[in-house]
């Protein structure tokens, strides 16, 4: 059988395999670049090499839900893996990702420290008790960044809770002389704007909804190129990315879902290209 020649050189030997095991690999996450995603990579890289300083430079990610600030976040993660230091007898931690409690109380956020950690941690544990041991092991780990998601779950807490919150970030960056990225959602930029201080140090970066366009149709020919399927579905046509820009409502998260669930609808009824119909099919489904 011979490799399908519109596919990403590391797809090829995929689409030689099963209708199950392709659905299987279907389900797997893939990256795919694009100019914002990558434009975000860059700010991170720049942040995690500036010096140790007493003002130490921020970034606030922050988008609609399912526009990729996560991924974007875990490749990052991905390129600076903790390191086992043997001299030391513990792993170097360059990057530390915890996520804003649902309930933004200083204790809890320190608990994801902890936890994160891989530290002893008790919910019932009293906050100077908490804020010791966690400011002791950052302290020891000197982490170059540390990337705090779901930051709009700060919003969830009293005017009281939401300020304290938003200090305890300043304090980490000013305390540890590391940069702190915040990723969240609309309301989050909301929220940095309500604090001076941290309007001017949380420095924005949008992830903006997709518009038809060169580079949205660059997108889709790529996330094409890794989709296991033997035939061309040609979704940077006009047709095409219409129709899915319009069925995902310019979402990353809800577009990609709906051509991957495409696709899997393809290899279930033997098919090797997605369709305009099997769009309409998984619609419901894929974006609900």
């Amino acid at each position: 059988m011979s490799q399908p020649s519109h596919l990403h050189e590391s797809i090829r030997d995929v689409a030689q395999q099963s209708a199950e095991e392709r659905i299987a690999h279907l389900r797997k996450d893939r990256w795919v670049d694009y100019p914002i995603a990558a434009r975000a990579l860059k700010r991170l890289e720049m942040l995690f090499e500036t010096p140790r300083r007493t003002r130490m430079p921020c970034l606030l990610i922050y988008a609609e839900s399912g526009m990729g600030k996560t991924m974007i976040s875990e490749k990052f993660l991905r390129a600076h893996r903790p390191v086992y230091v043997p001299e030391r007898g513990i792993e170097r931690i360059d990057v530390l990702a915890v996520q804003m409690p649902p309930s933004p109380s200083q204790n809890r956020f320190y608990g994801e420290i902890l936890t994160a950690l891989e530290a002893p941690y008790r919910p019932s544990d009293r906050l100077f008790a908490v804020e010791a041991v966690a400011l002791s092991l950052l302290r020891e780990l000197k982490p170059r960044m540390i990337i705090v998601d779901e930051v709009h779950h700060l919003l969830a807490g009293s005017p009281r809770e939401q300020r304290a919150a938003l200090n305890l970030l300043k304090f980490l960056a000013n305390k540890l002389q590391c940069a702190i990225v915040a990723l969240g959602t609309m309301e989050a930029r909301a929220a940095m704007q309500t604090d001076a201080q941290m309007n001017s140090r949380f420095k924005p970066l949008e992830l903006p909804r997709w518009r038809d366009g060169d580079v949205f149709r660059a997108f889709l020919k790529t996330f094409e190129q890794l989709l296991p399927l033997r035939e061309p579905s040609k979704f940077s046509g006009q047709q095409f990315a219409r129709a899915i820009l319009r069925r995902g409502g310019g979402i990353t998260g809800n577009m990609t879902e709906l051509l991957v669930q495409s696709a899997e609808l393809a290899l279930r009824t033997n098919r090797e290209s997605v369709t305009l119909e099997m769009l309409e099919e998984v619609e419901g489904v894929a974006v609900a």
